[in-house]
């Protein structure tokens, strides 16, 4: 396990490489170029035009974003993505899922996000845009393969208490809160810079979206769809985020949370109440489940 996170942090300290491309690379050229190799892998300059026009059609504010931002954005989701692929080929041999159902889920999920109403319109229109939907379909189903391959390093640090889950799920009240939550993940090197991080990503969430901001800082999974959480049940969300959450008016921001894997912050884009239709084991079943992925995430 030690070693696993020796190579994947040696592998992702190659994103600082971006840094220094976007100093001597004004603009991305149509012409085919080698930029970057990981591995055997390489990217090049028409991997970044296809990746920066798939962001910009998942992210309605990424064209709000500069000209060398949206290219170091792009770049490093390529990065991200290809020591994934690479990492879970060299453990689990290829890039296969034995059952697509959560795949399934996560594509309709998306796609309805977007207001389309079926995978056929939805499909049509990337197309349209020149967006391959191979490509898009490979990326989900190497997230899930990399949460699973997560799950099986860690899933001996994961702690489930289900006589408690259980009696929280019990002690629900009648009448259930949902928020609609975004967020940004991010990490700095000093507690002292803390204030200075969160001003700077307040000042781009101000002048450019959440969703431009989460793009630009987020280290979360999400920050390729603009930081999107969906819809949460308060009784998902741990006590002091609930209370923040509480606290926080529609449409704002939280001040930073502190969490395992860095600092957390939350945009309440809406809140709803609704009459609970209680099925103990069912909701017993996606809280533990919600409770192993919020651990597993911190790895």
């Amino acid at each position: 396990m030690k070693k696993f996170k020796r190579i994947l942090t040696k592998k992702l300290s190659k994103i600082l490489i971006i840094s220094f491309l976007l100093i001597v690379s004004k603009s991305i050229a149509l012409e085919n170029k080698i930029i970057l190799k990981i591995d055997n892998d390489i990217i090049t300059t028409l991997d970044v035009f296809d990746e920066k026009n798939s962001l910009q059609f998942f992210n309605k504010n990424f064209d709000q974003i500069n000209s060398e931002e949206k290219y170091e954005i792009s770049l490093q989701s390529i990065v991200k993505t290809r020591i994934k692929k690479n990492e879970i080929i060299k453990r689990i041999g290829e890039i296969k899922l034995e059952d697509t159902s959560y795949l399934d889920i996560v594509i309709k999920n998306r796609f309805e996000n977007l207001g389309f109403k079926d995978l056929e319109n939805f499909k049509k229109e990337l197309n349209n845009k020149k967006i391959s939907y191979e490509n898009f379909e490979q990326k989900l189903k190497i997230d899930i393969l990399w949460n699973q391959l997560i799950y099986t390093l860690y899933y001996n640090k994961v702690s489930i208490n289900e006589n408690e889950l259980k009696k929280q799920i019990e002690n629900q009240k009648e009448f259930v809160t949902s928020f609609k939550l975004s967020e940004i993940v991010f990490q700095i090197d000093e507690v002292n810079n803390l204030n200075n991080r969160y001003n700077l990503i307040k000042k781009d969430i101000n002048e450019l979206g959440f969703e431009s901001a989460a793009l630009k800082y987020s280290i979360s999974n999400t920050a390729t769809t603009g930081g999107d959480i969906g819809w949460v049940n308060e009784n998902k969300i741990n006590k002091e985020i609930l209370e923040v959450l509480n606290k926080t008016t529609e449409g704002s921001i939280t001040q930073p949370i502190r969490i395992p894997s860095g600092f957390l912050i939350l945009k309440k884009n809406e809140l709803k109440k609704e009459k609970k239709k209680l099925n103990i084991q069912e909701e017993l079943k996606k809280l533990v489940n919600y409770q192993k992925e919020m651990q597993l995430n911190n790895y």
